[in-house]
C-alpha cells in the first residue's frame, strides 16, 4: 500500500509539473533548447500564437558584453530590435509589430526579448594569417516570445553563427561587417521560427 501511494503521488508530482508547462515557463532557467533548422529552439506545450494579434519588441540586454567601440553594442542590438519589427511585419502573420513598449499589455499581446551573450568582431589578422577559426567574430542572440499578461515565454529561439576559416557561416568581410551580417542571419531565422510555429504549431525538429 505504501509503495502504491509513492506511485500515485510520483504520478500526481509529474502531472503538475506537466501542467505547469502548459501555456509557457516564467524562467528563462525553464528553456531547454533543442536543435532545428533555424538554430537552437524551444516551444512550450499547448502554445497557439493565432491567439495573439500584437506583437511588441521589447528590450534586449548587453549586459557584460565587452566594449567594441563607442556606441557599438548599442547600434547592433537596435539594428537587431528593428529587424525583428520589420521583418515580421513583413511576415503579415500579425495584426500589429511595434516596438512602442506602452502597448506591451493585454491579453492579445506578446512581447519579444532577449539578450546578447556574444558580440565581437574578431581579429582580421588572425583571420588572414592563422586561419583554422582563429580571429573568428561572432554574434549569439537569445530570443524569447512572452504573453505580455502572464509574463510566460512561449517559445524562444537562440542562434551563434560565427565567421573562421574561409568566413565560417557569415562570409567574408571585415569584423564589423560580419556582426551586422550575423545579425541580420539571426533575426531572419528566428522570424522563420516564429512564423512556422504561428502557422503549423508544430514543435517537431526539421534537422
Amino acid at each position: 500500500m505504501r509503495m502504491m501511494g509513492a506511485m500515485v503521488l510520483f504520478f500526481l508530482i509529474g502531472v503538475q509539473g506537466l501542467l505547469a508547462q502548459v501555456g509557457g515557463v516564467t524562467e528563462k532557467s525553464q528553456v531547454v533548447f533543442q536543435k532545428d533548422e533555424t538554430g537552437y529552439v524551444f516551444l512550450a506545450p499547448g502554445i497557439d500564437l493565432k491567439a495573439f494579434d500584437t506583437v511588441v519588441i521589447g528590450p534586449f540586454s548587453i549586459e557584460g558584453l565587452p566594449d567594441i567601440g563607442p556606441g557599438k553594442k548599442e547600434e547592433y542590438r537596435e539594428a537587431y530590435r528593428s529587424q525583428l519589427k520589420s521583418k515580421l511585419s513583413a511576415a503579415g502573420i500579425f495584426k500589429e509589430v511595434t516596438d512602442d513598449l506602452s502597448r506591451a499589455s493585454g491579453p492579445n499581446s506578446l512581447i519579444i526579448s532577449g539578450d546578447f551573450l556574444a558580440l565581437h568582431p574578431g581579429s582580421a589578422s588572425a583571420r588572414f594569417w592563422v586561419g583554422m577559426g582563429a580571429g573568428k567574430a561572432v554574434v549569439e542572440i537569445k530570443t524569447y516570445v512572452s504573453s505580455a499578461e502572464e509574463k510566460k515565454i512561449l517559445l524562444a529561439h537562440h542562434l551563434r553563427p560565427t565567421s573562421g576559416a574561409r568566413g565560417g557561416l557569415l562570409g567574408a568581410g571585415s569584423g564589423y561587417e560580419y556582426l551586422h551580417k550575423g545579425v541580420d542571419r539571426i533575426s531572419t531565422l528566428c522570424v522563420e521560427y516564429i512564423k512556422r510555429v504561428y502557422q503549423t504549431g508544430q514543435k517537431e525538429l526539421k534537422k
